[in-house]
């Protein structure tokens, strides 16, 4: 008999709560609609710090009815005013009763960043999801992609982007295409230890094939730390004799002291830079896939293919044009047959 009588009292509690809310809802809405009305502090909600001590034990079920009259208030936004003036209010008072809510901070995320255009508050709400569920690939993924679309003009966006990519990465759980923007980020403003960490990370893994990832990848990051140190020598030789070695034997290296245990060669490009083709074919063909990709999404979507590469662009199939890693070649696109393929530059 208790347990019913407890049973019955909580199902009671919850009709009086769900009522409650939405009276006090209905009222400012009321409010709010007013012309008049001076104040902007107005509350589209209860205080989300009061807010739990109102709902009898059942958070997560008032958050969930929140999350749906938050997204139903973001389709009448859209189609509204657009101002989006409480969804932050709203987002918080959320995940102050479920701190868990996964998708809360995902997609209200992206809600704050794209339609509110508040990148602030889109990382707020991101870091205290990572904080709750640090085991989710997606949250840093999310605030990586912030600093690469939103805060793009900042001057360290891109290397802040590389390090939440590689949070995500770290995880064991994020698709491909995330671990391969965390290594070129990674790889582009030289954060190796970084780089390093995310596959030694991935190395615990219960996946086999991402172990096996992971072992080749970690080669590969000895191979660029090769190439900075070579890189710095090859420096010193051209501040001493004023022109660049053409050979590595030429800043004291023997063709056998140094070996790609992947099978790719050392060598010293015309800007003075050591590179290797281990990870340069790599790139190169990583880039290629990007392209073809566009490529085909232009022809399925326009029934042909575009005239030149900066079509892609033009018609906003592709943001960007991933570079030729190799610095004497450059793309050759055939625009009869839809065909990329790489050649030394004329």
């Amino acid at each position: 008999m208790f347990n019913i009588h407890s049973y019955k009292k909580k199902v009671f509690y919850l009709f009086f709560i769900i009522i409650l809310l939405v009276f006090i809802i209905g009222i400012q809405y009321k409010i709010t609609s007013f012309e008049k009305v001076q104040s902007k502090e107005l509350l589209y909600l209860p205080n989300e710090k009061l807010l739990s001590h109102f709902t009898a034990g059942l958070d997560t079920v008032i958050a969930d009815l929140l999350w749906i009259h938050c997204l139903l208030y973001v389709g009448a936004e859209i189609h509204g005013d657009f101002s989006f003036e409480w969804l932050n209010k709203m987002l918080n008072a959320v995940v102050q009763l479920d701190p868990y809510f996964r998708e809360v901070y995902r997609f209200g995320s992206i809600f704050l960043s794209s339609l509110r255009a508040d990148s602030d508050a889109a990382i707020q709400l991101l870091h205290r999801g990572m904080y709750y569920r640090p085991e989710t690939w997606d949250l840093p993924y999310e605030a990586g992609m912030i600093y690469l679309l939103n805060r793009a003009n900042e001057p360290s966006s891109k290397k802040r982007a590389g390090l939440y990519f590689a949070m995500s990465s770290a995880t064991g759980k994020a698709p491909q295409f995330v671990i391969d923007l965390a290594e070129k980020l990674n790889h582009e403003h030289d954060l190796i230890e970084i780089e390093r960490d995310m596959w030694s990370n991935l190395l615990k893994s219960e996946d086999k094939l991402l172990r096996d990832l992971a072992e080749r990848k970690l080669i590969m990051v000895e191979i660029k730390q090769i190439c900075r140190e070579l890189t710095f020598r090859v420096e010193k030789y051209k501040q001493k004799y004023n022109k660049l070695p053409e050979q590595l034997e030429e800043i004291g290296l023997s063709s056998d002291s140094i070996k790609d245990p992947l099978g790719g060669k050392f060598f010293i490009s015309k800007s003075g830079k050591v590179e290797n083709t281990t990870i340069l074919d790599e790139q190169l063909e990583r880039n290629k896939h990007l392209i073809e990709n566009g490529i085909k999404v232009f022809s399925e979507r326009y029934g042909g293919y575009p005239s030149n590469l900066q079509e892609l662009l033009d018609k906003h199939v592709m943001t960007f044009l991933p570079e030729q890693p190799y610095e004497d070649r450059e793309w050759h696109y055939d625009p009869k047959t839809g065909s990329l393929s790489s050649r030394v530059r004329e």
